[in-house]
């Protein structure tokens, strides 16, 4: 058997998704609805599909595909329905002042008409053989964004709540004074630099958190599923644990070393390299514990 139905039917699917949509309404207006909203859902989508193909590569190359023209027809003209709406209620509010309920009912416009575009190109029997995994798949990306974006949300508020440790290690050692501001501004002797919520770990965990689920979904039929329930936590915690140490190095380097090493040598690749380090080691004693005993 062979990948080419597959990959014609995915590539026909993604070429409508990627251009003609976006296209359009990026033609019709330009609020920032608009952007948003055109940006996130094809990336949603993308995720989706390469969750897809991860869980099922092997079963995508054996299954027998059917085409319908009726089908494709009566889904093609709904889901491009569903788009309209979309791009309709994007350019203007239906009564909704609502921001947020505005922005989401322009996704599940937009998310519909997607799924029923990926069925007038699929086919219904190809949604009935794999519709556990589609709904898996749509779970998890839909759980990786909305975990990011509170993640992001809630970056200074994490920071506020890390610094008051930070300062208290850093002044065993150092004079140290704290102004709160929108961020927290921390001067220790000379040295003095603001702690924003990348510096806290966030941007590596949501990094590492996409890693884990990658790992996870490439061998999702030899991971014990429920070890991800306790290994994935202490990954997390220690992503912070490092962001923390990290942060106190920099402070500790900037006040008692040099300042000019500590901003443009240690702040700028220490974070990418305790992060790929961390990551390696991390999986290279986890892994072998996630897999099914046989």
């Amino acid at each position: 058997m062979t990948w080419k139905p597959f990959i014609t039917r995915i590539t026909i699917f993604l070429i409508l998704l990627y251009t003609i949509i976006p296209a359009a309404v990026l033609k019709i207006g330009t609020k920032p609805q608009l952007t948003v909203n055109v940006l996130y859902m094809p990336i949603i989508f993308a995720g989706l599909v390469a969750a897809f193909i991860l869980m099922k590569r092997d079963e995508l190359k054996t299954f027998q595909y059917t085409f319908s023209i009726k089908q494709t027809i009566l889904f093609g003209i709904l889901a491009y329905s569903f788009f309209i709406a979309y791009i309709v209620q994007q350019k203007q509010y239906w009564g909704l002042e609502n921001a947020i309920l505005h922005t989401i009912t322009g996704y599940a416009l937009y998310l519909i008409g997607g799924l029923i575009l990926f069925l007038a190109v699929f086919n219904t029997d190809f949604a009935k053989n794999f519709k556990k995994t589609i709904l898996m798949s749509f779970a998890i990306i839909i759980g990786y964004g909305g975990g990011a974006t509170a993640l992001s949300l809630a970056g200074y508020p994490i920071t506020r709540a890390i610094i008051k440790p930070l300062v208290a290690l850093l002044s065993l050692t150092n004079t140290v004074t704290l102004t709160v501001d929108n961020a927290p501004w921390v001067t220790v002797g000379k040295f003095s630099a603001v702690v924003g919520p990348p510096c806290t770990g966030i941007t590596s965990l949501i990094l590492f958190t996409g890693l884990f689920l990658f790992v996870v979904i490439l061998d999702w039929k030899k991971i014990n599923k429920k070890s991800i329930l306790w290994m994935y936590p202490i990954g997390a915690v220690g992503m912070f644990i490092l962001a923390f140490m990290r942060l106190y190095l920099l402070f500790l380097i900037g006040a008692n070393y040099s300042p000019k090493f500590a901003m443009a040598g240690f702040h700028n690749n220490a974070s990418w390299i305790i992060f790929v380090l961390y990551f390696l080691a991390y999986f290279w004693i986890i892994y072998p514990k996630m897999l099914k005993k046989t």
